[in-house]
Parts: C-alpha cells; sequence; structure tokens
C-alpha cells in the first residue's frame, strides 16, 4: 500500500486545514509546505489480545491528528502546539532517544524519530511543526499513536525516504514503548491503514491487514466517560502488569506443556501456544487459583527471582498487592480471540444482534476478567442498551477511556440525546460533578464513519 492509496481527498482549502495553516503562518512567519494527517482508532472488539499475538477489529475513526510543518535545512527540531496547554518543544535529531519527563507530548514525536532513525540518511533533516487534531485525549481513542504516527510520515516526506506500511506499522508498535506503555500493534497498524466503510481485521506476528465491511444501516458512537485514561506513573504500572501477567500465564503453560508432551514447548505470547489446545479446566489447573503471590509464582516455575527476570528481561519485578492474577488473564484473552472471529463472521453476514451480543460479552469479560472497567463506564454501557444500542462496550486499554456502540442510522440522533441526558447530565453530574463543572465538551459522544488511513493531504 502506497502512499498515494491513502491521501486524504481532503482539499488544503478546507476550513480546517486553512485554519491550521494560517495558525502556522502566525506563530512561524513562513507558510507551511507539508499538511499530515493521522486519525484515531476505535476497537469494535478484541480488548489487550494484540499484544498476545490475536487479532483485533478496529477501525480508523473520522477524528485525526494534524500538522503543519516546513522542511528546516539542519538537524532540529521545533515543535508547537495547537492547544497551549501543551509547551514548545526543540531538540536535535541526535537527541530523539533521550525523553522529556514521564507523560510529556513531546517523547511521542520522539518515539517516532527514535524508531526511524536507522532508516534515516546520514545528513537527516528536522523540520518545524505545529500539531493540531481532534481526537479526544486520555480517551481510549489513541491519540497518542496517531501523533507517533503523523510524526513518522511528517519525518519520513521530509528526508524522502519510503516505507511500507506495514513495515512502518510494527516499527511504530516498537517505538511507542520509548514512552513506557508495553502495548501491541493494534493502535498504528490501524491509523496506517483504515478503509472508509470498513473494519481492519488485525493478525500479529506478522503482522496481516483484512478489511471487513461494516454493515451501512449502523453507525458507530463514541461515548467519552469523561474519565481521564491517563498515562501517569501509576496508571502505566496497572497497565503494563496485564501484559506481565500474559508473559508469566505463558511461562507456566509452557513448563507444563513441557511436561505433557515430553518435549521442550517455548513461546513468547499466548497465542503460540494454540497448537495446544488445552480445555480451561486444564488450563485453570495450571494458572490458578485466582491470584498467586511472587513465593506461589516461583514454586510453580521452580525459579528463582533473578532466573525469572532474566527470562523476562527485567531489572525488577513488582508484585501487586492482590497478587498475579494469572487465569482470568488468560481466560479473557482467550475468549476474547474468538469474540474477534466471532464478530468478523457476524458483520459479513450483516447479523447486527450477534454482533452487539458479542461486544456485550466482551465487556463483561473487561470489567470481570481483566479487570480494566470503572463505575462509569459500566453505567455508560448500561445506558446506551437501554437506549437502543444493539452492543456497546469500553474501547482502548480501559481505566477510563471511552465506549463504543453500534446503533442504527436512523436512530442516532435520538440515542446521542437520551445518553446525554441519563448519562452525562444526570450520572455523572451525580457521581463526578467536577467533570461537568465546564459542561459538556463537544466531543464527549458522536457517531463516526471509518475513515481512510494516515497520509499527505493533497
Amino acid at each position: 500500500m502506497n502512499e498515494s492509496e491513502n491521501a486524504m481527498s481532503t482539499s488544503i482549502s478546507s476550513p480546517e486545514w486553512q485554519r491550521l495553516r494560517d495558525e502556522f503562518l502566525h506563530r512561524f512567519a513562513a507558510p507551511a509546505d507539508l499538511l499530515v494527517r493521522a486519525p484515531g482508532r476505535v476497537n469494535l472488539i478484541g480488548e489487550h489480545t494484540d499484544y498476545n499475538g490475536y487479532p483485533v477489529l478496529p477501525l480508523a475513526i473520522d477524528r485525526e491528528i494534524r500538522i503543519a510543518a516546513v522542511r528546516r535545512p539542519d538537524d532540529q527540531v521545533l515543535m508547537q502546539n495547537g492547544r497551549r496547554a501543551f509547551a514548545e518543544r526543540f531538540f536535535r535529531l541526535s537527541e530523539a532517544t533521550v525523553p522529556f519527563a514521564l507523560g510529556d507530548w513531546g517523547n511521542y514525536v520522539k518515539a517516532a524519530l527514535a524508531g526511524l532513525q536507522d532508516r534515516m540518511p546520514h545528513s537527516a533533516r528536522g523540520f518545524t511543526a505545529l500539531f493540531d487534531g481532534t481526537v479526544p485525549p486520555a480517551a481510549g481513542l489513541s491519540s497518542s499513536s496517531a501523533l507517533v504516527v503523523a510524526s513518522a510520515l511528517l519525518f519520513l516526506h521530509v528526508n524522502e525516504v519510503q516505507v511500507d506500511r506495514l513495515e512502518l506499522a510494527d516499527v511504530l508498535a516498537r517505538a511507542e514503548r520509548f514512552v513506557g506503555t508495553a502495548g501491541g500493534g493494534m493502535d498504528q497498524a490501524a491509523s496506517l491503514l483504515g478503509r472508509p466503510g470498513h473494519a481492519l481485521k488485525i493478525d500479529f506476528f506478522p503482522l496481516r491487514v483484512r478489511p471487513v465491511a461494516l454493515p451501512f444501516a449502523y453507525r458507530v458512537v463514541i461515548c467519552n466517560s469523561l474519565i481521564a485514561a491517563p498515562k501517569t506513573e501509576s496508571a502505566l504500572l496497572e497497565y503494563n502488569r496485564r501484559p506481565l501477567e500474559c508473559r508469566l500465564a505463558v511461562l507456566l503453560l509452557c513448563r507444563y506443556l513441557s511436561h505433557k508432551t515430553g518435549r521442550p514447548v517455548s513461546a513468547q505470547r499466548l497465542a503460540d501456544l494454540a497448537a495446544f489446545p488445552l480445555s480451561e479446566e486444564e488450563a485453570a489447573s495450571v494458572l490458578g487459583p485466582q491470584s498467586l503471590s511472587l513465593a506461589q509464582l516461583l514454586d510453580r516455575l521452580q525459579m528463582s527471582l533473578p532466573e525469572l527476570l532474566r527470562v523476562l528481561h527485567h531489572a525488577a519485578l513488582q508484585t501487586p498487592q492482590d497478587g498475579f492474577k494469572l487465569l482470568p488473564r488468560y481466560l479473557h484473552v482467550v475468549r476474547e480471540a474468538a469474540r474477534v472471529q466471532a464478530a468478523c463472521e457476524a458483520l459479513e453476514q450483516g447479523d447486527a444482534e450477534e454482533m452487539g451480543r458479542l461486544m456485550a460479552a466482551s465487556h463483561e469479560s473487561c470489567r470481570s476478567l481483566y479487570e480494566i472497567s470503572t463505575a462509569e463506564l459500566d453505567r455508560l454501557v448500561e445506558i446506551a442498551l437501554e437506549h437502543g444500542a444493539v452492543g456497546s462496550r469500553l474501547t482502548g486499554a480501559g481505566f477510563g477511556g471511552c465506549t463504543v456502540s453500534l446503533v442504527a442510522r436512523e436512530k442516532v440522533d435520538d440515542f446521542i440525546a437520551a445518553v446525554t441526558r441519563d448519562y452525562y447530565e444526570t450520572f455523572l453530574a451525580c457521581r463526578r460533578p467536577e467533570t461537568m463543572e465546564k459542561g459538556l465538551p463537544p466531543d464527549a459522544i458522536f457517531a463516526t464513519e471509518a475513515a481512510a488511513g494516515a497520509g499527505l493531504i493533497v
């Protein structure tokens, strides 16, 4: 897939882009000669399966990160943001691997540039750029990955370097770990490879993408819980705990399967063990009970802590206060992977009711087994289903952010009005009044269409 296949047909004279160009000219006293966009994404189903090697089913949304920029004659990068809360950042390309403070917006740009440095000419050039966009931040719609993708495309175009889209998605998934999140490659692939009117079934290791047509009679509606999904140190620890617990489950299952088969079994991800079918009862006997202490874990693995740290490539291991929950994490992942396949089949058959049932089961699993939901997300899902959504679930990493709902086109306006009344103006205003002190944000709830992947504006 080349750049022209994904370039957006939006004119540079459209109001949104004209405002960004005017602001760039006002701030830097020079016209922008590069305009880049990268959409956010919403995941219909398949939560926390990507880094376990199982598929996901997202779509690129019609909200995006936008950049206006000029090439520089030197190796310097000067960045400003349309949101004044984000301070100006300046660095040389040689400093791209040195992070700013944890959570700084500039780290997402540095992640992209650092990830691409080995593909750049020795005399790589920097840029002056103004960033803006319409993807709500900290909402689970992948504003951060869209920022990484847009920055990468800008860096590539500035230096006239081409990278295959699938390869680039893989590179940027690894590069984004620079900011401290141990995720998979869904967000980058969805932003780069989005297709109008379609969700994307994305498989991993190696990365493969297959478009799945969305039913025209329905629209995807995104509802922001207004509970931020922050990238703070404590939130990162809680997020990164889940991939660690899945990795520990893999180690225990490999040990068990090696004894069972009489030959060494090695794997990195849960999906790597698909060749060894296990009943849930059998898995429970290996991974249960619901929670394991560090001492119990080491005893089952027959490892010392230094040995385990070497296997995990970790310098230290922080034990959760409630122990390692390997069995619930395993059950969520393998069941969710099956739901993704069933969802693709439901969409291909035009069976929206079955798709809705699968979304409801996914949310319950995210709530009870993976434990990434919140009371606000749970209530938002309930209200969505009460007001006509055929399916609704949390979307994204969890711990806040948004829900995604499938709603008949003719019911969308009534649905948005009812959710606004019952969730934002009633439930949230009473439970978390501080979130509504300034009124309802304009992007709190909106219907979206599947959008094209990232690219230059032509």
